[in-house]
């Protein structure tokens, strides 16, 4: 069973505008998309899990078209879940075009951040994997960041990292922070950050805290 990682970037036009929202707005950081219903003729279903500003997220779907209906649940003051109802667009259905016939599965969750990524995992038959890739629609930029035989979940413990624990970790191995001896302190990461050195040690403690505890109860 193989297993693929993919980061994509759509171009403007082919973005969700909550999506264009998520990466416009300074108050917002990501989107999971947790869950999904495709079922329908004219509508879909999803389920969000949305770090930011629920307020600010509140005002903007409220004024968008596509949304037919929505209930947002907080979770924290910084996240919460969007159950969507929202009228069905031809970009979408053309991007899972790519899918269909195929064996290969989208692992939850799907996840959208400010920088425009779009991070996704798949798992299938091989030959199958090669007709979904090559399938994506060449206006997509498409980079795949790990391939290899489906093991375990990775997306669950990166999920619970925002997005400055997620950066932080890989610009600390880049520069040697975690090498041994340690080629390079914490003041090399938090010039890679653009923070101060303290800032940076919060987010490496917070993001080691968090990875360690899950390999630690969960392996």
């Amino acid at each position: 069973m193989k297993y693929v990682r993919l980061t994509l970037r759509h171009p403007p036009e082919l973005r969700n505008p909550m999506r264009s929202f998520i990466m416009e707005h300074d108050a917002m950081e990501r989107a999971e998309l947790l869950n999904w219903n495709l079922s329908h003729a004219d509508r879909d279903y999803v389920l969000f899990r949305i770090v930011g500003d629920t307020e600010a997220y509140e005002d903007a779907i409220e004024g968008e078209p596509l949304i037919l209906a929505y209930e947002l649940t907080p979770l924290s003051d910084a996240s919460f879940y969007a159950y969507i109802e929202h009228a069905k667009r031809d970009v979408d259905d053309e991007f899972r075009t790519a899918f269909e016939g195929t064996s290969i599965l989208v692992v939850p969750p799907i996840t959208y951040t400010s920088d425009g990524a779009m991070r996704m995992e798949l798992v299938g038959k091989a030959k199958d994997m090669n007709v979904v890739l090559e399938g994506l629609d060449s206006d997509i930029d498409m980079a795949v960041e790990q391939i290899g035989e489906y093991d375990t979940p990775q997306t669950r413990l990166w999920s619970e990292l925002t997005e400055r624990q997620q950066e932080a970790p890989g610009i600390a191995v880049e520069v040697g922070y975690y090498d041994v001896p340690r080629e390079s302190g914490v003041e090399a990461v938090a010039e890679e950050l653009d923070c101060a050195a303290s800032t940076a040690s919060t987010h490496l403690r917070n993001a080691e805290s968090k990875i360690v505890r899950e390999l630690v109860y969960n392996t």
